[in-house]
């Protein structure tokens, strides 16, 4: 364990911070991937020395989720779905790609088949993003690109 002059008290290594609670070193590498633990890696890479504030560590235990059988009970507040978010902008970004040949398109049934297509993806994403816990700037993102994606199919005649 360092400490620094701020106090503040860092564990050093998997094993360190495995033991201090209580768990086994994959058990830590697994909350800190799937439930967000806090571990920070000086060297900014995947691979290497790891380090963890003890007090992170404790605010993450209390607010970390119980299990109710197999089910979780609550899932800590600043957990995001890393992966759903970038799915979801990504299939933003499609869809409004999407909707711009559609605005382009002469071909009648080209661009029915283009605007369907933009539309299916609005809706599946309005539907998706309601399970999704995202962070503050990836809700921005998502908004401004549906509300962009919305403009876009209005002027296609779509309805909502």
């Amino acid at each position: 364990m360092v400490t620094l002059r701020s106090g503040t008290q860092y564990l050093t290594g998997w094993k360190e911070i495995a033991n201090y609670l209580g768990k086994g070193v994959r058990t830590v590498q697994r909350l800190e991937r799937d439930l967000g633990l806090p571990i920070h890696r000086p060297n900014r890479k995947s691979a290497g020395s790891v380090i963890a504030a003890k007090k992170e560590l404790d605010d993450w235990v209390k607010a970390s989720p119980t299990r109710v059988g197999s089910m979780l009970k609550h899932w800590p507040t600043e957990q995001t779905n890393k992966v759903g978010a970038q799915f979801l902008r990504i299939d933003s970004e499609l869809a409004l790609t999407f909707s711009t040949i559609a605005l382009g398109e002469r071909d009648e049934g080209r661009r029915k088949r283009t605007v369907k297509a933009a539309r299916r993806a609005y809706d599946a994403i309005m539907r998706l993003r309601k399970k999704i816990l995202l962070a503050d700037a990836e809700r921005n993102k998502l908004d401004a690109n549906l509300q962009m994606l919305k403009n876009e199919l209005q002027r296609l005649g779509q309805s909502f």
